[in-house]
């Protein structure tokens, strides 16, 4: 069911798109959280923070039906499960000198919402942080990757250039928030991921044309990762580029690919991983 699976996960993408709901942009903020398990408080990872951001549910906590039995709890009638996926890996035979690529498999979720004979912890209360504070909790995400690129503030354009390994970026003071300039710092700084040194991305460390179809993976690749960013942080990335034309060439791409957007959120989860100075041996 992989195949179907794909594409399932990318007309769930596409009809949000179409609605003028760009998944990977959200208002990220004390209050606004990235979706967790509410048994294990294990946060969902990839393409799963769109596929549960998505939802109508204001609460970011999520258990299985079986999950909702264990804490006492049952699932409202009538409530309809939420999908999540993950990696299914499957050991090599005896015989198999190399791991057998990994197979996309799903399961079900429902929000604490749709969950009633359970008691949770009350929502946090909403926060106001100075703009000095917030600054200086996203400052040390994004000065926390091990080996960083050289980085420069000046000029105009923000880019990465894989043969400099350099980063440059405009002044904080050319941009209208310090949201909208740790949104693009973190894009850049996503590239920088993919270098021949680090993760080694194809978008990266290949010649890419404009507008092919490396270019936009590489691309999604880096507006996930700073949407994982902003949401580590509580920045909000919801207003930055989200005009028509911006959400009709993300359809347009999508629509051509329905493996893009699940490959690229297990690649922006690494790049987010490797900016943040952790690891993990499996999405």
């Amino acid at each position: 069911m992989s195949g179907n699976l794909y594409e399932i996960v990318t007309l769930k993408i596409l009809e949000a798109l179409k609605q003028g709901t760009v998944p990977w942009r959200k208002p990220w903020s004390q209050t606004v959280q990235l979706p967790c398990n509410a048994l294990t408080n294990k946060p969902y990872r990839g393409v799963n923070v769109m596929l549960l951001g998505i939802s109508p549910y204001a609460d970011h906590r999520w258990v299985t039906h079986r999950q909702a039995q264990e804490m006492g709890g049952r699932v409202i009638k009538g409530e309809k499960a939420s999908m999540v996926v993950f990696w299914k890996y499957v050991e090599p035979k005896d015989d198999e000198e190399e791991r057998r690529p990994p197979v996309l498999r799903y399961y079900n979720v429902f929000n604490a919402e749709q969950i009633e004979g359970i008691e949770l912890a009350p929502l946090p209360t909403p926060l106001t942080l100075s703009d000095e504070t917030r600054y200086k909790r996203a400052e040390v995400l994004a000065t926390s990757m091990v080996d960083p690129p050289k980085y420069e503030e000046r000029g105009k354009e923000a880019w990465y250039c894989p043969t400099r390994d350099l980063i440059r970026l405009p002044k904080l003071r050319s941009f209208d928030t310090i949201d909208s300039y740790f949104s693009v710092r973190f894009h850049e700084l996503a590239h920088a991921t993919g270098h021949a040194t680090r993760l080694n991305r194809k978008g990266v460390i290949e010649a890419v044309n404009f507008g092919s179809e490396l270019y936009c993976k590489e691309e999604l690749v880096a507006e996930l990762t700073a949407s994982f960013c902003c949401a580590t942080v509580g920045l909000d990335n919801s207003l930055i580029q989200t005009s028509a034309s911006y959400i009709q060439s993300w359809l347009e791409v999508l629509r051509f690919d329905p493996k893009m957007v699940v490959i690229a959120a297990a690649q922006a989860q690494k790049a987010t991983d490797y900016i943040k100075g952790v690891s993990f041996d499996r999405l």
